[in-house]
């Protein structure tokens, strides 16, 4: 599967915060601004790390606050049974990247 078939977080969940998305309402989601992390996971911006990045607006979940949902407690809570995440790490095998520290650190 190339980079451009891949899906990222706002297609996945059809976000309308995302810079990329159809149309955008409201304030931009911190994920379609980090161009740092473009190529991470074959995603563009971090659009397929959406897990390391604080101030989300994830629509995974429908517990809590909206405000605390893209705190680092609650993506650590979550995140790690979001169906989006699983479907990165299935779609990446070995190649998958965790985080930027992990990128660095694989063997």
């Amino acid at each position: 599967m190339s980079d451009q078939e891949k899906q990222n977080c706002w297609d996945f969940f059809n976000c309308t915060r995302s810079r990329h998305g159809a149309r955008m309402d409201g304030t931009p989601c911190p994920v379609s601004l980090t161009t740092a992390y473009t190529g991470f996971n074959g995603g563009m911006d971090a659009g397929r790390a959406c897990w390391t990045i604080e101030g989300t607006f994830c629509t995974e979940s429908k517990c809590g606050p909206g405000d605390d949902r893209g705190g680092f407690g609650f993506k650590k809570d979550h995140c790690d049974s979001c169906a989006f995440k699983a479907k990165v790490k299935a779609e990446e095998g070995e190649n998958f990247v965790e985080d930027r520290r992990s990128q660095f650190t694989r063997r």
